[in-house]
């Protein structure tokens, strides 16, 4: 089973374990939490972590691919627009 792109939807944080912060190009900064399912990325402030959108992990995938991953698509939405990333799923924060 593959990985498929979806429409948002906000993540289970069950469980997840924060894996640091990820800065793009565009000095955007994200903080990425890994869950089995992928990795989530978004901000933490007072009320907790607001959810910016998602990668899904591919069968055997690293989580170093799927941190690159992220990134690149992070710095595609910074410098092309979101409708051109390949595989992060984004809610309306981005």
């Amino acid at each position: 089973m593959g990985w498929t792109k979806t429409e948002w939807s906000p993540s289970d944080l069950e469980g997840a374990a924060h894996m640091g912060i990820l800065e793009t190009e565009s000095e955007e900064s994200f903080d990425v939490l890994r869950t089995e399912r992928g990795l989530i990325f978004g901000s933490v402030c007072n009320v907790g972590f607001m959810e910016s959108g998602y990668i899904l992990r591919e069968p055997d995938e690293t989580d170093n691919h799927l941190l690159e991953e992220l990134l690149a698509d992070l710095n595609v939405v910074y410098s092309d627009g979101v409708q051109y990333v390949s595989r992060i799923v984004v809610n309306e924060r981005i």
